[in-house]
């Protein structure tokens, strides 16, 4: 369906979905490359784009009169508009101060602000982010490098270290890679915090304090949200190194546990995406619905969540919940193909982790949704660029339509439990019957291992549940919550008293601190319970369901759930139909592999974060379905 809006034609794209939202295509221009890596909008309203082959472009929003403003750029990730005349932009190589001098929407002036910081043009390194804090300084995340990619170690503007802290797939060989970093207006670079691995989504709040998603992988277990406070680490090792003062040595495995920061709010695997994008703050007072102050992230998968924070102990943490997604069935994961395989949940593990939700027709949310900015009419413009892993680029954004949605508003700690709060009053006899809620508890680990299998899971029994009188709040009461877990929430059958059910039945709390003040004590890197006996041999024992769900968690990915592989130039991932697929060698070789890796191909080492009994059953899922029939 179009209308006729503004001068302007949008698509609204029709689902169950859209009593509450809509989802609109917002139209470029021919010639636009539609890989939006970077938003921002001038204080006069006007919009600022970025995209990933180098070019700034404004427009009126409502005139959607495109004008291109800048180009040459080396891969820009974000982008700041003081004026309609005057635009940051964060590139690879630096900071750049775009100037139209003679006001007609071009920029005549390209400057230098900073460029102290190491490059080499790897495929994974990237500057993100662009906000601007009180005193004016600039805020900016710096990615580590692959090694399945080459390092360009010729002729470096600032001297390079190759030397790697625990051989880490993703190194940090140049100054300030791996760090969230100031800027001053004067270009001198203040050190802020170290510790990330991909840190994609760069935020601030309205209180003017920073935040940064990272990207799951090596010493990262699932993707964060993470409150950057200045002079603290936040788990990657590899950005010590340049950190002042730091003797350069190889902190072990107990010394970076006690050095590391906990992040905020961790996103589960799966559960809440694979790939977090950038953070925004719904300041719209009230435009975008009833989640003001709450936190929108998007993510690479189809998948738009939210954040609610609170402070315990004078720290954040809090609930995470998705906003608007794709269908979330293992069913929806085997319709994927590879040109679209990264359906909520990414891949994760079917029914074990995740409610079947039926997809949303017509939302067709794309993918690659890394840039997030609320614009002044309170609509949530939603920037996307796949980088070549799958497809879909482009612009849209999510507009409010006046009524309110069923949802969990807030999930907040209690000294016996968590305190939910809803958008609506909810059926009260639901709300107090224990049937209506399952809750689980679980920890990842943290260590070298390419993610984190969940460890230490168990059932939660709830002891009472209070019921205010209006059906806006129920108290979950079981004992006072452990920290160091995420206590993972789904509702069942739970309706309001018009009989609509919840639309968002999950969340997610992250524990770090109780309101006694408990912390976590045990060790991060290991299980507090006992593994289960390992497996001798794979055999008639190994279990092919289990297999495909381990599969389509952690290979498919990569590998894609048909089992062609494929990706990037560098990171092929190997085909399992092909005549010379690995599957040719035996087993003992490529459980090998599943364990151990493969160092600078891309392929991540999965013996610290699944068990042999997955390992075996992921084989044998993928002998049988993609092996060659004799």
């Amino acid at each position: 369906m179009k209308l006729w809006c503004c001068g302007f034609f949008i698509t609204v794209l029709t689902s169950a979905w859209a009593g509450s939202y809509r989802l609109e295509e917002v139209t470029l221009v021919p010639g636009m490359s539609p890989e939006i890596s970077g938003l921002s909008f001038s204080p006069s309203g006007r919009l600022v784009v970025t995209n990933r082959h180098g070019e700034v472009w404004t427009c009126d929003p409502a005139k959607r009169d495109w004008l291109l403003f800048a180009f040459g750029l080396h891969e820009p990730m974000g982008v700041l508009a003081i004026s309609d005349r005057e635009i940051y932009v964060s590139q690879r190589p630096e900071l750049t101060r775009l100037v139209d001098a003679n006001g007609d929407g071009k920029a005549d002036d390209y400057m230098t602000v900073s460029d102290d910081w190491g490059i080499t043009d790897n495929w994974h390194e990237f500057t993100f982010g662009l906000y601007q804090d009180a005193e004016g300084n600039f805020v900016v995340s710096m990615g580590l490098p692959d090694t399945a990619g080459p390092l360009n170690t010729l002729n470096p503007r600032l001297p390079l270290d190759t030397a790697k802290v625990y051989k880490e797939a993703k190194p940090s060989v140049g100054p300030w890679q791996g760090w969230v970093l100031k800027i001053t207006p004067q270009g001198e670079i203040i050190p802020w915090g170290s510790g990330f691995r991909c840190p994609e989504g760069v935020g601030l709040s309205p209180d003017g304090e920073i935040f940064v998603t990272d990207q799951q992988g090596d010493y990262i277990a699932s993707s964060p949200l993470v409150h950057v406070k200045r002079g603290h680490f936040y788990g990657h090792p590899a950005s010590l190194k340049w950190a002042p003062g730091w003797k350069n040595k190889q902190p072990t495995p107990a010394e970076l546990e006690a050095l590391r920061t906990p992040p905020a709010v961790v996103l589960p695997h799966g559960s809440m995406g694979g790939s977090p994008g950038e953070p925004v703050w719904d300041t719209s007072q009230g435009k975008f619905g009833p989640f003001g102050g709450q936190v929108f992230v998007g993510d690479f998968v189809k998948l738009i969540s939210r954040v609610d924070l609170e402070k315990v102990g004078g720290e954040y943490q809090g609930a995470c919940f998705p906003f608007l997604r794709d269908g979330v069935g293992a069913e929806d994961i085997a319709r994927s193909n590879g040109g679209n395989f990264l359906t909520i949940p990414a891949g994760g593990e079917g029914k074990k982790y995740f409610r079947d939700v039926a997809p949303l027709e017509g939302t067709r949310l794309r993918q690659g949704n890394n840039r997030l900015r609320f614009a002044p009419d309170g609509s949530l413009y939603v920037g996307q660029t796949a980088r070549g892993w799958s497809v879909g680029d482009g612009l849209q954004r999510i507009v409010w339509n006046d009524e309110t949605p069923v949802e969990i508003l807030t999930m907040r700690l209690t000294e016996r439990g968590f305190a939910l709060t809803f958008t609506t009053p909810m059926d009260r006899a639901k709300l107090r019957d224990k049937r209506s809620y399952r809750m689980e508890r679980f920890r990842y680990l943290y260590n070298q291992a390419y993610g984190s299998a969940r460890v230490d899971a168990s059932d939660v029994a709830l002891a009472d549940i209070k019921v205010s009188d209006d059906g806006r709040r129920a108290e979950l009461i079981f004992s006072e919550p452990d920290p160091g877990f995420i206590y993972a929430l789904a509702l069942e059958n739970l309706v309001s008293t018009t009989g609509q059910p919840v639309e968002n039945p999950e969340a997610y709390y992250t524990v770090n601190r109780t309101l006694s003040g408990r912390q976590f004590t045990g060790p991060l890197g290991a299980a507090l319970t006992p593994p289960e006996p390992e497996l001798k041999n794979a055999g008639p024992v190994a279990n092919v369901k289990n297999g495909q769900k381990v599969y389509l968690t952690y290979c498919a990915p990569c590998h894609q759930p048909t089992g062609t592989g494929g990706g990037l130039p560098g990171l092929t991932a190997a085909d399992f139909t092909a005549d010379n697929s690995p599957l040719r060698k035996p087993d003992a070789e490529l459980l090998q592999t599943i364990s151990r890796g493969v160092e600078g191909k891309g392929m991540p080492p999965f013996g610290d974060s699944l068990a042999e009994k997955d390992r075996r059953d992921a084989l044998a899922y993928i002998r049988a379905t993609f092996g060659k029939k004799k």
